[in-house]
């Protein structure tokens, strides 16, 4: 039994260095943003990214079509249409800077996970 947990110490050993060297320092914001491309989460992210280009250029199209209307009904249609576009495209980019927070958390959580091993193998070496 100790021969295995010898095994698996020295085994930690050699990665907590590579460990440290990833979780210590802060991340640039592009290296937020890139994260929330990585993981199992990606393929929402890229739809999250295509709906919010699709409602802008359909509020851009929206746009274009309020100031081409001719009556007061087209009017309120096309703005109205255009203001949901923009809170759709709003909530998308809210939805993104969460998926980057929920990561920065991660992050830390997994740095103090690393720092509280650290601690219990000094305590029982």
């Amino acid at each position: 039994m100790n021969n295995i947990d010898a095994k698996i110490r020295r085994a930690l050993e050699a990665t907590d260095t590579d460990l440290a060297d990833e979780f210590d320092g802060d991340q640039s914001m592009t290296e937020m943003v890139f994260d929330t491309f990585r993981g199992t989460q990606k393929w929402l992210t890229f739809l999250a990214i295509f709906c919010s280009f699709v409602f802008m250029a359909a509020s851009v199209f929206g746009i274009i079509q309020l100031f081409k209307a001719q009556e007061t009904r087209e009017h309120i249609l096309w703005g109205l249409g255009v203001v949901l576009c923009f809170i759709t495209v709003s909530m998308m980019k809210i939805w993104f800077w969460m998926q980057m927070n929920r990561n920065s958390i991660l992050r830390e959580v997994k740095r103090v996970e690393l720092q509280v091993a650290r601690l219990a193998g000094k305590l029982q070496g």
